[in-house]
């Protein structure tokens, strides 16, 4: 049994826990994000167009340059029956939700993540106040589902001592993790 002991590595193993936990946080996030519940939906393009990396994420892409988004846009915004006008609030009645960027890569806890939208008009979209929802309400929640604590503590022996410790350790002086 000592043999095992001297063998495991404790800390590494807190760490793979941590970047399992992490990078299935950041998935969960991702994949919340791109849903009609969590983020504005009028093509479907900014829902889809979300993205995770290690950098901030650019604001660069046109809904008129993807398909089947801009075929969505141009149907419903072109005029019909020969009004050059719809009606407040109208809404494509096909929006399309599909994940443009899934999340491949696997991330560090150690280095920050950046979850942002790549759809152009992104800040104008965030004016409806979903994703803030999402954010200020849900996310901690879904942080503390996925990011298990560990229960009890973690000691190290950090050095040896003479004689008994007070806590009865036989001469070993413990650094609490």
């Amino acid at each position: 049994m000592a043999k095992d002991f001297l063998k495991s590595d404790p800390i590494k193993e807190v760490e793979v826990q941590l970047n399992a936990d992490f990078n299935q946080l950041i998935r969960k996030v991702h994949r919340s994000l791109s849903t009609k519940k969590r983020s504005p939906v009028y093509t479907g393009f900014f829902a889809s167009s979300w993205k995770a990396q290690t950098m901030g994420v650019q604001a660069k892409d046109r809904v008129e340059n993807f398909r089947p988004w801009s075929q969505i846009k141009r149907s419903h915004d072109l005029p019909v029956g020969g009004a050059p006008w719809k009606p407040a609030g109208s809404k494509p009645s096909n929006p399309k939700i599909q994940i443009r960027f899934p999340v491949k890569k696997t991330f560090n806890y150690k280095k920050p993540v950046f979850i942002g939208n790549r759809a152009k008009h992104a800040a104008y979209a965030l004016e409806g106040g979903k994703v803030q929802v999402f954010v200020q309400g849900e996310l901690g929640k879904l942080i503390k589902e996925t990011m298990r604590e560990k229960k009890g503590r973690l000691f190290l022996a950090s050095r040896q001592t003479r004689g008994l410790s007070s806590e009865g350790t036989g001469g070993q002086a413990y650094t609490e993790f």
